[in-house]
């Protein structure tokens, strides 16, 4: 049997947390959850090809040819909830086609029992997708029972919805690379990274429980890989893709302190070259544990901010000592290390006042780069259950919204968020000092990089 796995484009994207003329310029990520896949099936034998329409600006309209071209039996996709409508118009073209349809992500994972309702899915998968993914490869190909597949949701003869418990791969080291061999590798870019870029995942779960994030069954167990065999892959993509940038994927990078002192350690040992990004977390770095990273190439490191308001914190979930935080980002700027904010503007219970507090916090602390998200409400989120709670959004939005692709916008829960994120964009991105600064930093390399960060903020203000 041949595998196809496909990466959807995707246009405009209704629910997204970030404002739709930015979302269209931060850059095409390598699928690496789909290519670990690929790798897993390859290792085992199995044909199997990757179809990024999101790096190659593929069409909807143009899968169907595509699909056919491949001559795959099983078509596997990556669903999000807010491209959920996207992803199953590619599913209905797959059925057309006679096609075996497998659904993996978060919104298989968040509404297993309404997405299997629907006839052009025939599988879905719950948690970690390459061994159950494989197994259910084996079971179809010789005709065997899919019952007892770890993480399969799936109908049984009566068309009840049967759901698996889900998948997670107890040991990182065991898989194999990601076969990123399948991706276009030249199309992958991140405004926020330098040069050629690679994205590398040292580790899965995550141990918080922020309000506004919707938890995963592979959260719930925190894996690193063996820092020695993440340095390998590293010298692997240096040696294969020539890059020169390495960006981190991980919740947890920073919350195991001997795993990041290996990493850092070993790519000194080895006199290994690379730039490396990463996201972290405040109360999970200590300034000699910054020196060490800065020491290993480390560029640029990602920090949850969220707010700069003691309610709306405690409102998210999120336990952030704000003088921790400006004292972190004086290690940072003492050590010449780039520093990047993510923040979200209109929480249930934000105010004028509350957001007036996050863009004074963020004078104080000065990040070199800053990202604002719309609080969005996802469904099996403890954020969606306040905003039900309060009456701001109906207990059956994402139901409708399913069942239909013209439902609205799930709706703000701060009425004036969208007019605020312009607001705070402008003040941060449009300020001279910031302008000057960044004018300093253009290179030919990266002048592409920041004509398209113009762009998307300009598109925004407008």
């Amino acid at each position: 049997m041949k595998i196809l796995l496909i990466n959807p484009f995707y246009g405009e994207i209704k629910n997204s947390r970030l404002p739709l003329s930015l979302s269209a310029e931060v850059g095409a990520i390598m699928p690496l959850g789909l290519a670990s896949i690929a790798g897993y099936l390859r290792q085992k034998g199995i044909d199997v090809e990757i179809l990024d329409a999101q790096a190659n600006q593929i069409l909807n309209s143009q899968i169907q040819k595509k699909i056919k071209e491949s001559r795959a039996d099983i078509i596997g996709l990556t669903s999000m909830t807010p491209t959920v409508h996207q992803d199953l118009d590619i599913c209905v073209k797959a059925k057309e086609l006679g096609k075996i349809v497998v659904l993996g992500g978060p919104q298989i994972n968040a509404m297993p029992q309404e997405m299997l309702k629907i006839p052009v899915i025939d599988y879905g998968i719950k948690g970690e997708g390459e061994y159950p993914f494989y197994l259910l490869v084996e079971a179809l190909k010789n005709k065997k029972s899919v019952r007892a597949i770890p993480g399969l949701v799936f109908r049984d003869e009566s068309g009840a919805v049967i759901e698996n418990p889900p998948y997670i791969h107890p040991n990182l080291d065991d898989l194999p690379l990601p076969a990123r061999d399948l991706l276009p590798f030249e199309k992958y870019f991140s405004l926020i990274s330098e040069g050629r870029l690679a994205t590398l995942v040292p580790s899965r779960g995550c141990p918080f429980h922020c309000g506004f994030c919707f938890k995963q069954p592979s959260d719930t167990l925190i894996r690193f890989r063996s820092p020695q065999l993440v340095v390998d892959e590293i010298e692997a993509l240096i040696a294969k893709f020539q890059i020169n940038e390495i960006n981190f994927v991980s919740d947890t990078f920073s919350v195991k302190k001997d795993f990041v002192e290996g990493l850092c350690s070993e790519i000194l040992k080895r006199k290994i070259k690379i730039s490396w990004i990463a996201p972290t977390r405040i109360g999970s770095v200590d300034y000699d544990l910054l020196k060490l990273m800065k020491s290993s190439g480390c560029r640029s490191l990602r920090f949850g901010i969220e707010s700069g308001s003691e309610k709306i914190l405690q409102l998210m979930n999120k336990p952030i000592n704000k003088e921790e935080t400006i004292k972190v980002f004086k290690w940072t700027k003492d050590i010449h290390l780039e520093t990047f904010a993510y923040l979200i503007i209109g929480y249930i219970g934000e105010t004028e006042g509350t957001i007036k507090e996050t863009m004074s916090f963020i004078k104080k602390i000065q990040p070199d780069l800053i990202m604002y998200n719309i609080a969005t409400p996802l469904p099996k989120t403890p954020l969606f259950d306040q905003a039900v709670k309060a009456g701001l959004v109906a207990p059956d939005y994402w139901s409708q919204f399913l069942k239909d692709p013209t439902t609205p916008r799930i709706n703000y829960l701060f009425p004036d968020a969208e007019k605020w994120a312009k607001i705070a964009y402008r003040e941060f991105y449009f300020s001279p000092k910031f302008l000057f600064k960044q004018a300093t930093k253009i290179r030919p390399n990266n002048l592409m990089n920041h004509l398209r960060a113009l762009r998307g903020l300009i598109k925004l203000q407008l």
